[in-house]
């Protein structure tokens, strides 16, 4: 295989947040199991100094342009609002420009095989070359169906690509009154799309094995595959006790994303405070890019909560802490921040959302909650009990070691490639 193309709804690089890293991984398999291969990159920027981290691994970097204001009004009112054939997501991501350019670098470039990142791109398919893959990362529509329950907890409907929204309809979404309707139609929207598009590409692609097999059934798509991330455990945890702040634990996470930002905004209401009150030296760090203004907000209301933004070294600050808190009110997919702190050694307290798509054992490879007062307790318990903690940390490396491993992931790739 000698050309590939992504085409991405933004840089997959740096190693800013689990989305990015899924991308680079797929970059680098492609890259180890075809060497002399020429990986070209068309992405929407989400930040221009991004460009500059650009990964050996990708040959050329190609930008491209989102639509203007007049287009996105048009094909959100057109496509969305009354014919209901495009997701809102996909509209304000679609443009008749940027399209012909697609095709003409397509047409120029020859590309053997064509990766889209997530349905918002789906539009910019190009049926007459190459193999065509589609990307899901995970199943939106049901995502969105999750936030309804906990819509009060959500600053923006649209979470990271609410800022693609044109102002008028950003300030619309992001009124209470307004956001149940919107997911709601966002979610029927995206449930119609996702299955519609399937059929256009040759395979599909989604972070979950057991989110790709439903959808294999749901489509009858014969070629769904789950590729989730690779994690090379931390081999350090073979002896010795591990160090770290016992009074520290931390989230993290892309912090303008709604499952991100309404889970740190619950724990901290309502789980938070009953820890600090048994555990008065405890602090909590809400670690990621791009914190929302309720999430900046939390440092001031909540003694001992620290909002540190963007940081440059993730897995010094998480390795560090007693342990992970992941209280997920939705979400879709494998979790990447569990299983990458697992594999650092850093044991993790999560719920049912949080440990979809992960078998590991409660109690000794993580702790699995079903209610604030169980996550409390097991807070405590790992705060408190260090030779608890070192078992968890030592299962969980092991957990990691024999479950998402470097030759998993790239069996599923080579099918692909084949």
């Amino acid at each position: 295989m000698k050309k590939i193309m992504f085409i991405t709804n933004r840089l997959p690089f740096p190693n800013t947040d689990g989305r990015k890293n899924m991308l680079l991984q797929y970059i680098r398999q492609i890259k180890e199991i075809y060497p002399g291969s020429e990986i070209v990159n068309l992405s929407f920027v989400d930040d221009e100094g991004y460009l500059k981290h650009r990964p050996d691994e990708i040959d050329q970097v190609i930008c491209l342009e989102l639509p203007g204001l007049a287009e996105k009004l048009f094909n959100v009112v057109l496509y969305s609002l009354l014919l209901r054939r495009w997701p809102l997501q996909v509209s304000v991501y679609y443009s008749r420009r940027t399209r012909r350019q697609i095709r003409e670098l397509v047409h120029a470039e020859k590309p053997e095989l064509i990766l889209y990142d997530m349905v918002r791109v789906a539009e910019y398919a190009s049926e007459k070359q190459g193999m065509q893959v589609l990307s899901y990362d995970d199943l939106l529509s049901l995502r969105y169906r999750r936030q309804l329950e906990w819509f009060q907890y959500i600053p923006s409907v649209f979470g990271g690509f609410a800022d693609k929204l044109p102002g008028r309809l950003k300030r619309f979404a992001d009124m209470k009154p307004v956001q149940r309707w919107l997911i709601q139609l966002e979610s029927k929207l995206l449930n119609t799309y996702e299955k519609r598009v399937a059929s256009r590409f040759r395979h599909l692609v989604f972070t979950s094995p057991s989110e790709a097999e439903s959808f294999r059934k749901l489509t009858r798509h014969d070629s769904c595959h789950g590729i989730p991330m690779m994690f090379e455990a931390d081999g350090r945890r073979g002896g010795g006790l591990r160090a770290y702040d016992s009074n520290k634990l931390v989230f993290v996470g892309k912090m303008d994303i709604p499952h991100n930002s309404s889970a740190v905004v619950y724990f901290c209401e309502r789980i938070w405070p009953n820890i600090k009150r048994q555990a008065p030296e405890a602090t909590f760090h809400i670690v990621g890019k791009s914190p929302t203004a309720e999430v900046q907000r939390l440092q001031k209301v909540y003694p001992g909560v620290i909002v540190t933004g963007e940081v440059d070294d993730v897995k010094h600050i998480v390795s560090h802490s007693a342990l992970l808190i992941a209280p997920l009110l939705f979400g879709t997919g494998i979790k990447t921040k569990i299983v990458e702190a697992m594999s650092w050694g850093v044991p993790v307290v999560t719920n049912r959302i949080g440990v979809e798509g992960i078998d590991a054992n409660h109690r000794e490879d993580l702790f699995v909650c079903d209610s604030d007062d169980e996550m409390v307790r097991n807070v405590l318990l790992l705060l408190n009990n260090p030779e608890i903690n070192d078992k968890v940390s030592r299962n969980s490396v092991r957990y990691v070691a024999g479950h998402f491993s470097s030759s998993a992931a790239r069996k599923h790739m080579e099918l692909i490639l084949s």
